[in-house]
């Protein structure tokens, strides 16, 4: 007979075994159980075989997965280390945060020297002129606030405390550029020199005063705002959120602020029994931290640094 014959034959016996066999119990079931390994392991495939084979390719596709979140993971890595060296190159790029930063150095080797000659009061002396590079110009900053109109539905009093502070803000920056050519050799008239810094200092100390002023009442008016929220049902939680926010930021800066103030109080060395260069230099540190984290920039800021959204497309490895 010929092997289309033969095959055509085994196959309908089959055919009909399969279909006898739900009458026939056991010898049935046996048939029915082969006609599905039949179609599940191959045509006329050795089953052991097969099984191996699937056991294989299944271990070599476990392992193409592990390697593939592997890579993922180190994209990943790669792209939040990139994000974070973007976001210290915009915060060091400002003159304004690496003028903090020394600030940071200069009050806490003032709070470990105490006033007592030494290495930390070196630093701490060194720091101070490197600060007043930072500021060469800086006036103008203050001088253009001073010459821009107030806001229209600010109150006059707010007015005048604005322009005071830029004009004593301005006046302490241009006189101590002076100071830091008497530092550096460049103004030889020493005696001169220092009646310039007591008027920087005077300077800055009442630009300090209408600051803190002026950031206790705008602090006291979100206080007002927040206190009031129970009563205002139609607002959302988004605004509940954001006005949370600037309530936390404001009480930030007033107590900045007050700390800048004691701090001018003891560089005038009005009470110097009470505000002594170890309660200034701790002061002063935290005020210069606090200054620090309010200059750290914005995640959109660091967005258009280094491409974000693509730490978002990807899903950590579990």
């Amino acid at each position: 007979m010929p092997t289309s014959e033969k095959s055509d034959s085994h196959h309908h016996k089959h055919r009909h075994g399969h279909g006898h066999g739900h009458g026939h119990g056991t010898n049935a079931h046996g048939t029915h159980h082969g006609h599905h390994l039949f179609h599940l392991h191959g045509h006329g495939t050795h089953h052991g075989h097969r099984g191996h084979s699937q056991s294989h390719h299944h271990g070599h596709g476990h392992g193409s997965t592990h390697k593939g979140r592997l890579a993922q993971h180190t994209l990943h890595t790669l792209e939040v280390a990139r994000f974070d060296v973007a976001v210290l190159a915009l915060y060091f790029n400002r003159a304004e945060a690496r003028d903090k930063f020394c600030r940071a150095i200069q009050y806490f080797c003032k709070f470990i020297s105490n006033g007592q000659p030494g290495i930390a009061q070196d630093v701490e002396k060194s720091s101070s002129l490197a600060r007043k590079a930072f500021r060469i110009f800086k006036f103008v900053n203050d001088l253009y606030a001073f010459l821009t109109p107030p806001p229209e539905r600010a109150s006059l009093f707010m007015i005048i405390l604005g322009k005071v502070k830029n004009l004593t803000q301005g006046t302490f920056l241009f006189l101590d550029q002076f100071v830091w050519a008497a530092k550096t050799g460049l103004y030889k008239d020493k005696k001169r020199a220092e009646q310039i810094g007591k008027i920087s200092l005077y300077s800055w100390f009442i630009s300090c005063v209408a600051n803190t002023i002026m950031e206790f009442a705008a602090f006291w008016k979100q206080y007002n705002q927040i206190t009031h929220l129970p009563s205002m049902r139609s607002i959302d939680k988004f605004e509940i959120r954001r006005l949370e926010l600037a309530y936390r930021d404001k009480l930030i800066t007033v107590i900045k602020a007050s700390m800048d103030l004691v701090v001018g109080v003891g560089l005038l060395k009005v009470t110097p029994k009470i505000v002594t260069p170890r309660v200034m230099g701790v002061l002063g540190f935290l005020s210069s931290l606090i200054s620090c984290y309010k200059l750290l920039p914005k995640v959109e800021e660091a967005k258009k640094k280094t491409p974000i959204y693509r730490i978002e497309a990807y899903e950590s490895p579990q």
